[in-house]
């Protein structure tokens, strides 16, 4: 069985054999036409060339919160939760990759290097032609180790090199009026808070003096005034919670995490103050030798006491405010670039494309296997036709076929 096997493969491979030596002019004829032409087309096509240009982010960041003292942890590390949205650096590359690709990044370019000219396209034909073919020109990779590599492809070597820096440059501009746009906002809510409490101090201080001068008040109660101060210290802790809350649902959302848990932080702290306005946080009493609930303070005394509690509180808040206010209209100056330029892009000396010997090579193994595919069915057509009654056979059934499916569509 194995021999007869083996001499039908012998046979098969002399007739193959036989049929390619009998169409050698016809393979010969057409290979050579075909990789001659591959030669001229590949010597026609002009000589393209890539440059790259990579960078990454910087690793130190500075927050809006992130020194100044006594304001939440949350707050303090609001800046990496939102991903550079208050004016920090993102580490996430796809932030960049979302201005690198975006319309506004891609219009620039062209506008700068006229491209409609250069990749000539007629003025009649629409921008997005001109998108796309800068689209198939520009690639952005972010590699393993973290940095993204701008490629650029282009006839002209320094052309290539300036439209992959100048990409670098639309990154760092756009960025940056992102950044300063988030910390105009942050800044704008702040002021406002800031001068709130500067208006209420002011009004507090002249409340104090008219009560003073009405009802000769000099001196309070030790023990009221150290009320007094734990109670502006708490009520300062209940404002900054308000604060961080309404920063928190601004830039991430009510349903967040940490806008629950600073919704959780702030009721516990009220909380507290109303136990300690009714003499029950057990806390408060045992931080203070002598502690008078607020409610059985005298009403001449309580009215003071307010006074100098919500004057306190005021003063506290701006303790507080008045640093992040300052760091705010700092933020919102910044010009500083948000990425670092690794390697800068340079016209490259050689081409990327176009691979003329692949190109020979690959039209030349091409034509040479369908020509032995053209000259095989042709073969094996001629011998069909030279067999009459086989030729008959199959000409009948390919007829017979087309006539009953158009009966079929009748």
């Amino acid at each position: 069985m194995n021999e007869l096997n083996d001499s039908q493969n012998e046979k098969r491979f002399e007739d193959l054999l036989i049929i390619l030596l009998k169409y050698k002019r016809i393979i010969f004829i057409n290979v050579i036409i075909v990789t001659l032409a591959a030669v001229i087309v590949s010597l026609i096509l002009p000589n393209k060339y890539t440059a790259q240009a990579s960078f990454i982010s910087p690793k130190k960041k500075s927050g809006l919160f992130g020194d100044i003292a006594g304001f939440s942890s949350t707050i303090s590390n609001i800046s990496k939760v939102l991903g550079g949205r208050l004016g920090t650096v993102t580490e996430d590359a796809y932030n960049y990759l979302v201005i690198l690709q975006s319309r506004t990044a891609a219009l620039k370019v062209i506008d700068k290097f006229n491209l409609r000219e250069v990749y000539k396209i007629d003025n009649k034909r629409p921008i997005e032609d001109i998108l796309d073919e800068l689209d198939n020109n520009v690639k952005f990779n972010v590699e393993d180790e973290g940095n993204i590599v701008i490629s650029v492809t282009d006839r002209s070597p320094q052309r290539a090199a300036d439209i992959a820096n100048y990409y670098v440059e639309i990154l760092n501009e756009m960025s940056i009026n992102l950044a300063i746009k988030e910390a105009k906002n942050n800044r704008e809510f702040i002021e406002k808070r800031f001068f709130e409490l500067q208006d209420t101090i002011k009004f507090l201080e002249d409340s104090l003096k008219k009560f003073s001068k009405n009802y000769n008040v000099l001196e309070i109660q030790e023990q009221v005034k150290g009320a007094i101060t734990v109670a502006a210290q708490l009520k300062a802790e209940v404002e900054l919670a308000k604060i961080e809350r309404d920063l928190l649902k601004n830039n991430l959302g009510e349903s967040h995490p940490l806008v629950v848990q600073s919704e959780l932080k702030l009721k516990e702290l009220n909380k507290r103050l109303g136990a300690m306005k009714f003499g029950e946080d057990q806390n408060l009493k045992s931080s203070i030798n002598f502690f008078i609930p607020f409610e059985k303070i005298p009403e001449t005394g309580v009215l003071y006491l307010r006074l100098m509690r919500d004057y306190e509180i005021q003063n506290k808040l701006l303790e507080f405010i008045y640093p992040i206010y300052e760091q705010a209209k700092i933020e919102e100056q910044k010009n500083i670039p948000v990425v670092v330029v690794v390697d800068q892009a340079i016209p490259p000396e050689k081409k990327s494309s176009p691979k003329r010997t692949l190109i020979v090579v690959a039209s030349f193994l091409l034509s040479l296997f369908f020509s032995i595919a053209y000259v095989l069915v042709k073969n094996s057509f001629d011998e069909m036709k030279n067999d009459e009654n086989r030729y008959q056979k199959i000409k009948t059934g390919i007829l017979d076929h087309f006539k009953l499916k158009g009966k079929k569509k009748s």
